[in-house]
């Protein structure tokens, strides 16, 4: 869903420095007096863009909408993704920018190809949130190569289901954007039902009734090193099991047997609580309990970074190390996923030889290397996993 959408408000939160680039580069608001303007005082600004011609009016507001999309901490989770990925280099000046909309408005003036990707996967990121968002593993690994024929067959094979079945769709335009750490989006846009709405057009300031076709969305992400792909498109599984067998046939040239959605078994993102305690039950004997691995990613994207503890270190150093990547990242921790975690117990142990350990990972939704640790440690895993609140439900199956 959009965010509420305040212009003023954008305005005030760019630097007024960033704005006087982003008018002077357009050709426009020269009679604005900008070195006399105190900081975030936006009404000469407001005004002599709203003095703009119609046309012109309208592009700036289209490209204050996505920066207002992208100024939060999912946003600027895709925008880092965005710059780190495609120019590292310029990292340092991205972070230098003071505000979230400062961040945006300097990665579109000065890297505009990223902006323009990141405002599409911001929205995708958005959708996941939604509703008709699902996901679905067990698919096919496959490094694909996607080109016009592969994007037509796309188009044809969702133009296919719709136009029989809605009465819609017969038309479609897919788009595809590889992501940096595998993944591949391909938004696809068909023609809806036809309707009537009430139009201003162009400078006229009477309403106007327009019969047009407007268009709807569907949004596929098929990442091919875990076979997993993730699918936005509205209504339940008569549309969305046809719609992942009709992707898979068109575009990995698979045929795919229906499937649920994962069902999690474990959770993992309330371990990025600073300090989270892992207690442990008095009668297993555990002197000490830590995480030492960390597997981290930013809300929709593909790639992740995996963060080490020292194991000489204070049982916390894993926080310590994420702290410091999440500073460094610009990414705060409401925007990051966990995928992965390991953990190291240490035992109680007066005689001879090596203090017993254990060291166990979990990965979402549902991997878990327990089962194959003796009996004994197994089922102190298993009571830690309850403890710490990882297992999401009764699956007693790790």
């Amino acid at each position: 869903m959009a965010k509420p959408f305040d212009p003023r408000k954008v305005l005030k939160h760019v630097s007024n420095s960033l704005l006087r680039e982003f008018f002077t580069r357009r050709g426009e608001l020269a009679d604005v007096a900008w070195d006399d303007l105190t900081e975030h005082r936006i009404e000469p600004i407001f005004e002599g863009w709203q003095a703009l011609a119609e046309r012109q009016k309208l592009e700036v507001q289209v490209i204050l909408r996505d920066i207002n999309e992208l100024a939060d901490h999912r946003g600027l989770a895709v925008l880092a993704e965005e710059i780190l990925w495609r120019c590292p280099e310029r990292a340092d000046e991205f972070k230098a920018q003071v505000s979230k909309a400062d961040k945006a408005m300097w990665m579109f003036l000065h890297v505009p190809e990223a902006f323009d990707e990141a405002a599409m996967f911001a929205r995708a990121d958005a959708l996941a949130a939604g509703r008709y968002w699902n996901r679905r593993n067990g698919l096919p690994r496959k490094q694909i190569v996607v080109d016009q024929a592969v994007r037509e067959r796309l188009a044809e094979a969702l133009t296919s289901f719709y136009g029989p079945t809605q009465m819609r769709g017969r038309h479609c335009h897919v788009v595809h954007y590889p992501r940096s750490g595998g993944s591949n989006y391909f938004f696809a846009y068909l023609d809806d039902y036809p309707d009537k709405r009430l139009v201003f057009d162009g400078d006229g300031d009477e309403p106007t009734v327009r019969a047009d076709r407007y268009a709807f969305e569907n949004v596929f992400v098929y990442n091919g090193d875990d076979g997993s792909m993730e699918l936005f498109a509205q209504g339940g599984k008569k549309v969305s099991e046809p719609l992942q067998a009709a992707f898979c046939q068109a575009v990995l040239g698979e045929d795919i047997d229906p499937a649920d959605p994962l069902r999690p078994s474990f959770q993992l993102d309330h371990l990025l609580t600073p300090e989270y305690p892992l207690p442990t039950d008095p009668q297993d004997g555990v002197e000490e309990a830590r995480i030492t691995r960390l597997r981290l990613a930013p809300h929709g994207s593909g790639g992740y970074v995996e963060i080490k503890a020292d194991p000489k270190a204070h049982p916390n150093d894993i926080y310590r190390k994420m702290e410091r990547w999440l500073k460094a990242s610009v990414i705060t921790a409401a925007g990051t996923r966990v995928l992965q975690a390991t953990f190291h117990l240490k035992f109680r142990h007066d005689g001879p030889g090596r203090q017993p350990t254990l060291t166990f990972d979990v990965l979402v939704p549902n991997s878990c290397n327990l089962k194959s640790k003796p009996d004994e440690q197994r089922e102190v895993g298993e009571r830690c996993l309850k403890l710490w609140e990882i297992v999401a439900d009764d699956d007693d199956e790790h």
